[in-house]
């Protein structure tokens, strides 16, 4: 009796421990430090996702200490306060304090003024960083439910190594290249796999996301569409594609997920009819285009025949400075040279498992750099000059490379299509 007794309590206790492990509870809320947003010459916005709804008030300062700005937000989760009155080219600082008290810092630098070519800018890209750490799937646990809800435990080591790099870097903005958040951009995972290992650099620049595929994948990307704040357009009418200038560079973005015709990428796609408007009003002397998908790769995703056929050539026509994409985990660049004129790179090692380059000289027919590495990349433009780096997270330097202006024969072509831009191209 006392043996059946003692086996009895054994398993009392083994299945009181055993429910500790089972997802029964709702997922942590999602909560996030300040970030920086959409940054003009004139405005900037810092957004903030609280646990509870709160008052958050943002007072911005300029060189001298002098308060310039300010806003507030009425009791809500999700901030996006914008300060606006600001100056061209100044580096401000900024603080968002709730009114149940607390208090966070940080700066921004607002984009030089419209047409100034001569002013330097600086950015920082990559793509396919969204990857989990094991605990988060057993944040809904009871056991695991207070430290996921406490931050008390780390990100995936290589996505936080690359965020960290990117804050080191100092960029006026950077850039991402999609797939925020694996495996299906649930609001859940974007605390690990974002905005803690990104948060030091979105304290201080503004990171511009391009959708990616698993961004798509529950809701249509709602998600990324609501935790994000970036300039509309009149063609989709959301912010799903975009377009910004900062100085002599214009960052047009893509979203080129087929979900939203439920068919190819074709002339029709609002995306490429949002790309054609673009290319057809922007006068800036450089044009980065990024989208998640790479027209060329080397790797496992392969080239991708509708974007060779549709997308390529209206960037060769329009002499387009640069293509980012990311999709496919590893780093890769197609061009400049005689068969790739529009400098084509991948860049896809942000943190998810790399992918393997392919062996095959066929589909490397063009390729000036192949590695399969975590890495992100830093571009500095200064007038005519544009200059890429790709480093590894131990700081190895993967590729290095320069973007050269149209000139000769190709300036004359771009002078009877953008008159307006030809002009500034000649101005540097």
């Amino acid at each position: 009796m006392k043996t059946r007794t003692r086996w009895y309590r054994r398993l009392l206790w083994l299945t009181g421990i055993g429910c500790l492990w089972l997802n029964v509870l709702d997922d942590p809320p999602l909560r996030t430090g300040a970030y920086v947003q959409e940054v003009t010459d004139v405005a900037a916005t810092v957004a903030k996702i609280t646990a509870d709804p709160k008052r958050l008030h943002l007072t911005v300062m300029d060189g001298d200490g002098e308060v310039v700005a300010s806003a507030h937000s009425s009791p809500r989760r999700r901030h996006a306060l914008r300060a606006e009155g600001l100056q061209p080219g100044r580096t401000y600082s900024y603080a968002l304090a709730a009114r149940d008290g607390g208090e966070e810092h940080g700066t921004f630098q607002t984009s030089p003024k419209p047409g100034d070519d001569q002013a330097p800018v600086k950015f920082a890209f990559v793509g396919d960083s969204g990857d989990q750490a094991w605990w988060v799937w057993l944040q809904k646990t009871p056991i695991m439910h207070l430290p996921s809800r406490m931050h008390w435990l780390p990100p995936k080591w290589a996505v936080r190594t690359v965020g960290a790099a990117m804050a080191a870097y100092q960029p006026d903005f950077a850039l991402h290249l999609g797939d925020v958040i694996y495996p299906k951009g649930l609001h859940a995972h974007y605390s690990s796999g974002y905005f803690r290992p990104f948060g030091e650099l979105i304290r201080h620049a503004p990171m511009y996301v391009v959708v990616g595929n698993h961004d798509v994948m529950n809701a249509a990307g709602q998600q990324v569409l609501a935790n994000f704040h970036l300039p509309t357009n009149p063609v989709t009418g959301d912010e799903r594609c975009f377009s910004f200038a900062r100085g002599p560079v214009r960052i047009i973005a893509l979203d080129c997920n087929t979900s939203i015709t439920n068919g190819p990428y074709k002339p029709d796609h609002p995306t490429h009819q949002f790309l054609m408007r673009e290319l057809a009003r922007c006068t800036e002397p450089w044009i980065v285009v990024a989208s998640h998908y790479p027209i060329r790769s080397a790797s496992r995703q392969g080239h991708n025949g509708p974007l060779q056929s549709v997308l390529l050539p209206e960037l060769e026509r329009h002499q387009v400075s640069l293509y980012l994409s990311g999709h496919d985990h590893c780093y890769q660049r197609f061009g400049p040279n005689e068969r790739w004129p529009v400098p084509m790179v991948v860049s896809g090692g942000g943190g998810k498992r790399l992918y393997a380059i392919k062996e095959d000289p066929r589909v490397q027919l063009g390729a000036e750099s192949l590695h399969k590495a975590y890495h992100w990349c830093g571009a500095e433009i200064s007038g005519g000059v544009f200059r890429v780096v790709a480093r590894d997270v131990a700081g190895v330097v993967l590729d290095t490379f320069e973007l050269a202006l149209p000139t000769g024969e190709q300036l004359l072509r771009l002078r009877a299509t953008n008159p307006a831009r030809a002009a500034r191209i000649e101005a540097l």
